[in-house]
């Protein structure tokens, strides 16, 4: 175990920034509204069709006419804002693969084939789209609203919407009228390279019962980070310099080294059977294709410059997928009944420089490239310039039923089934060119393409299903009081089977002229897992200390099977809410929550299981409006205790796995509303703060529970999640000749938080700097069509969002990346709609 469980339950006073006490004095929120006041926004955040401002939950919504005026294209764009929301993004995807957390819950390592699920559960439309490495960054475009749902969200949304649940909800078809559009866009990031994006729609009525919308769209993004020229030298042995090897990455220096390129398109079409029946089937795609690297070297460890990294070895990620749908929606009788089937297949490859890796361990473990770890067929030295390839491949399928009663009745309730499978096919290999033949795993002539150059693999498949039943019942104790209580009965259960481990090559004594006593394997016997692989007990055997693989070899496309574990649980949780209508236009709330986030298994035979980790949520809150529908102000106020929660870390063989660490507090309010100042003027903000800390040592254990080593004492802060987040916005309409016109500016800022939970690590790596984020556009329409002229990240800030090293922190700490903010982008667009 990496900590204990505590009970202990403290109340603190937040230390309350002065951002923030300038923030509270303004109305928030994130929503658009016509020009006579406050416009009604409709969610569906429990599961039925609501005004937001009668839903008793912190929630913020991003309406389609917020989504255009903020020019919101992907998944960094909405969550920067949405303060409730923090994100962690890999620096080599560049897009998806971006880990997401709500209200502070979180730990950082997230994000591998065999580590936790994550604590926010997204959710396209109907479906979960939530993956062990990351969500999908859905292009943003024809979308209705993003649904940000802070707190637990486990009796209704299950698995993975344990700190809180994004939603991203499509325009649907209209039979009543023909509608298209399309926009035109193009931009220029760091005053260097160019990007552009083309995007269109059609909505065709086919009869008056039954229509298809049809949405496509291209984009490119442009880089900003230079793979600069340099070299690197592999040192032999003092004792011959002149052996050193200095390699260099000519081939691969390229300006603007990061970019992107995204295809998609989606197809619906709704037929109304009758007045009371629903179908409507769904097909949405899309491609991208990312170039280089987005981490900047912020130690300028070999090469100088801010968004400067000097790699050596070719590096992208494409990241294809489609998901089809079904929802049908009726009536039986007086109740209505919702089925939604939903099938998600993604596949995503790339390759990324690791010289790092290689590297510094080369420099720690040995006496440089000679130790034997790197040769060829003659025997002869080789640089280990690293990389590694991910192949993954993902399925997930769900299917939901739900049947509630008339909502208005004084008595009602909901009921539904819930079943889910989602595999992960993981393959990743590292390697080193040149490896002699005896180092590859299963050594022969038969295998040489397969595990050609390769040092290190994993090769896993993990199922994850989930079965649930949950159900939600709401009564009038009067008619402005009403009480709601629900709960879910859920059955997880986890799989993980395949090979992880290295080549052959790294037993000490298969090195030619080592003088080790064991030498080449004998004829017949099994490949080798090497010192990081293990096998099932009862099938290993080892030589000289090594755990080897079994003698059934070739498993699939690895060497043999020495991984295949399973984890079932059972459990419930609950929640209870109190809504009180003070009158038509205030709202005050109290709920308690329950979410959880299932357990898993380690690749690692021996490192063990980790169990499910639950969230307790007490949160006070009110919804309001003010001065003839112009005023909204919304807020929350919360206590969170996180129990047992997980968390990643580098295990032995530098192996990442996953234990149950000690329980952590977060304490938390969230402010937002909006402020229809004049007819032309409208003003906007929003904002969180969260005070979150240990309630026991995240520490080391020995094998008798003792504490070995203290790597966060009691009291520390999770990291990742800023203590506060906030943003605003002002937005001026005018008619300019016979033109409408409009002028909008909004600020975005984060304060500095910690890069890592271990204390250790957060000294070496630093503290995620805060930023401050402006914006500015302006346009004019007339009719049909409009013209958008913008300026992102006006001031140019180049404060880092996510901090990374290629191996663990204690060896390659003197060299970590940074994912920086996009620099100033300038851009214009036109648009016009039928």
């Amino acid at each position: 175990m990496r900590g204990t469980k505590t009970k202990a339950f403290t109340r603190r006073i937040p230390r309350t920034p002065l951002a923030a006490a300038i923030l509270l004095a303004c109305p928030v929120a994130l929503q658009a509204q016509d020009r006579a006041g406050l416009e009604e926004i409709i969610v569906t955040a429990q599961k039925r069709s609501e005004d937001l401002q009668d839903v008793p939950i912190s929630i913020q919504a991003l309406g389609s006419e917020a989504l255009a005026e903020l020019n919101v294209k992907n998944f960094k764009d909405y969550v920067q804002m949405l303060p409730t929301v923090t994100m962690q993004p890999s620096l080599g995807a560049g897009a998806g693969f971006s880990a997401v957390y709500m209200r502070g819950i979180a730990t950082g390592g997230d994000g591998q084939a065999t580590t936790s699920q994550p604590s926010v559960g997204m959710y396209l439309d109907e479906q979960p789209i939530t993956t062990v490495q990351g969500n999908l960054d859905v292009h943003m475009y024809d979308i209705a609203r993003v649904e940000a749902l802070a707190g637990p969200q486990g009796t209704l949304y299950g698995a993975s919407s344990q700190a809180g649940t994004i939603r991203i909800i499509t325009n649907k078809p209209d039979p009543s009228a023909f509608a298209a559009g399309y926009a035109i866009e193009g931009n220029m990031v760091d005053e260097d390279d160019a990007g552009y994006v083309v995007e269109g729609f059609v909505n065709l009525p086919l009869t008056d019962n039954a229509a298809i919308r049809l949405v496509g769209w291209s984009r490119s993004d442009a880089g900003w980070v230079d793979n600069v020229r340099a070299t690197r030298t592999f040192s032999a042995d003092v004792s011959t310099p002149d052996d050193d090897i200095t390699i260099n990455n000519d081939g691969l220096a390229k300006d603007n080294y990061n970019t992107i390129d995204t295809l998609g398109g989606r197809a619906a079409l709704r037929v109304n059977l009758n007045d009371d029946w629903t179908v409507t089937p769904t097909l949405q795609y899309q491609k991208q294709e990312g170039k280089g690297s987005w981490g900047d070297d912020l130690n300028n460890f070999i090469v100088g410059g801010d968004n400067d990294v000097a790699h050596f070895q070719k590096e992208y990620t494409n990241d294809e997928w489609y998901q089809m749908g079904l929802t049908i929606e009726g009536k039986v009788g007086n109740f209505d009944l919702v089925y939604s089937g939903n099938y998600l297949n993604r596949d995503v490859d790339g390759s990324f420089d690791y010289s790092d890796y290689s590297y510094f361990y080369d420099s720690y473990y040995t006496s440089g490239y000679f130790s034997g770890l790197h040769f060829d067929n003659n025997g002869d030295a080789i640089p280990p310039v690293a990389r590694y390839t991910n192949n993954d491949g993902y399925t997930k399928q769900s299917h939901e039923l739900r049947i509630s009663s008339p909502q208005d009745r004084r008595f009602r309730g909901l009921l539904g089934f819930f079943w889910q499978e989602q595999t992960h096919d993981f393959q990743q290999n590292f390697m080193v060119e040149g490896l002699a033949d005896v180092m590859l795993m299963n050594s022969g002539e038969a295998n040489m393409s397969r595990f050609a150059d390769t040092v290190y693999l994993n090769n896993v498949d993990r199922v994850d299903k989930d079965q649930a039943v949950f159900a939600s019942l709401s009564y009038d104790i009067t008619d402005a009081l009403e009480l709601t209580v629900g709960a879910r009965f859920f059955k997880p259960e986890v799989t993980v089977k395949g090979f992880f481990g290295f080549g052959l090559g790294f037993n000490p004594a298969r090195v030619p002229g080592s003088g080790a006593s064991d030498g080449p394997d004998e004829p017949g016997d099994p490949a080798n897992g090497g010192s990081g692989a293990f096998s099932p007990v009862g099938q290993a055997w080892s030589r000289n200390g090594e755990w080897r693989c079994p003698s059934q070899a070739d498993y699939k496309d690895a060497p043999c099977l020495n991984v295949d574990k399973g984890i079932s649980e059972s459990e419930h949780i609950g929640r209870v809410n109190l809504t009180w209508k003070v009158s038509d236009d205030h709202m005050v709330y109290a709920t308690w929550s329950e979410g959880y986030r299932p357990g898993g298994i380690n690749r690692n035979p021996f490192a063990g299981n980790f169990v499910s980790d639950f969230l307790t949520n007490w949160e006070a809150g009110w919804k309001t409006v003010w001065l003839d529908n112009t005023l909204q102000f919304n807020g929350a106020v919360f206590l969170e205790q996180w129990d047992d929660f997980q968390v990643s870390f580098q295990g032995a063989n530098g192996i990442t796995q996953v234990a149950n660490g000690p329980t952590a507090e977060v304490l938390g309010m969230e402010l937002q509303g909006q402020w229809v100042v004049t007819e032309n003027l409208r003003l906007s903000a929003a904002l969180a703060y969260y005070d979150t800390e240990l309630q026991d040592d995240y520490a080391n254990f020995d094998a008798d529970g003792n504490v070995t080593e203290v790597l966060a004492p009691k009291g520390s802060p999770l990291p990742i999640t800023p203590e506060f987040k906030g943003n605003m916005i002002a937005r001026y309409e005018f008619p300019l000749g016979s033109y409408a016109a409009n002028v909008q500016g909004a600020i975005a800022y984060e304060s500095s938080r910690p890069s890592s939970l271990d204390l250790a690590d957060n000294a070496i790596l630093g503290d995620i700097p805060s930023s401050t984020v402006f914006d500015l556009s302006t346009g004019i329409r007339k009719d049909s069509w409009a013209i958008e002229m913008f300026i992102q990240n006006l001031t140019n800030e180049d404060a880092q969002i996510a901090t990374s090293v290629e191996c663990a922190v204690s060896f390659c700490g003197v060299q970590p990346y940074g994912l920086r903010l996009q620099p100033r982008t300038i851009g214009i667009k036109f648009s016009q709609e039928f």
